[in-house]
């Protein structure tokens, strides 16, 4: 991922060629194994049971270096560094185990219109051995900047919330920040270091979307063979932290949705919800 970053910051300099609206019609394929080991570290960050199924949130791990990768060619009209995980979506066809191999695809689509700048979607399909097991669409925000070239689309349209009494206090300190890193490989600054989240024009460093997204998944546990999980960023979480955790929806290991949120101001940090796929 350095190698990744360090070609991100080189685009957000005013020098070298400058591009047009277009996306580049790039896509990158790889095959990775699902390790024990590595997904062992990784559920233990995000309060997971282990077994042989593996979370959804480690396949997008997974595919993250390569979605980074392609948000980081010269040829994006927009910057990576600084753009905002707004959205997940996640299609869950069927069930990865450890000791598979998956074969990810993954390419771009958009850029798309969005009220508060443009967007672009990174989209991953993930298989073991020709049989689809997700799908996932990932929703990127480039804050004020708009291109001439962006299409319209539909936006993911703001849940009305009221705070809920919390199930569980998540009290979480800025170690958490570099644990997650140390399993996902997503070493951006901004989960890192409080100078480096400042320049983002944040207060102090803020924990990762997926961590916390993954946490809730954890905490909801859907025991589905197939099944449909979005998640909604709102109000990042500052570190150090203490978050309110529910379920405002169904029950645990079925459908269900939850919240992660502010426990001082009832706003929304991570609204999640996963639905039986149709």
């Amino acid at each position: 991922m350095l190698p990744i970053y360090a070609r991100a910051l080189l685009k957000t300099l005013p020098v070298g060629p400058r591009t047009g609206p277009e996306l580049p019609d790039h896509a990158i394929d790889r095959s990775i194994p699902l390790e024990p080991v590595a997904y062992a570290g990784f559920a233990h960050v995000v309060g997971h049971g282990l077994d042989d199924i593996v979370h959804p949130g480690y396949l997008h791990i997974l595919g993250f270096p390569l979605s980074m990768q392609l948000l980081a060619d010269p040829e994006v009209p927009l910057p990576m560094m600084g753009m905002v995980h707004i959205h997940n979506r996640v299609d869950m066809h069927s069930q990865a185990r450890l000791g598979e191999v998956v074969d990810f695809h993954l390419e771009l689509a958009g850029p798309f219109e969005h009220t508060k700048g443009t967007t672009i979607e990174v989209r991953l399909e993930a298989k073991v051995d020709g049989r689809p097991v997700m799908v996932e669409v990932s929703t990127y925000l480039a804050k004020g900047r708009k291109l001439s070239g962006a299409k319209p689309k539909a936006q993911v349209p703001h849940l009305e919330f009221t705070a809920p009494q919390p199930s569980a206090l998540w009290r979480l300190d800025p170690i958490i920040g570099q644990r997650y890193a140390k399993v996902s490989g997503d070493y951006n600054p901004i989960h890192l270091n409080g100078l480096a989240a400042k320049g983002f024009g944040f207060p102090r460093q803020i924990a990762h979307g997926m961590y916390s997204a993954s946490r809730a998944f954890s905490a909801m546990d859907p025991r589905l063979e197939s099944y449909r999980w979005d998640v909604s960023f709102a109000k990042p979480i500052l570190l150090p932290g203490t978050v309110g955790y529910a379920l405002t929806e169904g029950r645990r290991h079925e459908a269900a949705q939850s919240a992660v949120f502010d426990l001082k101001n009832g706003k929304p940090h991570v609204l999640s919800r996963v639905a039986h796929l149709d």
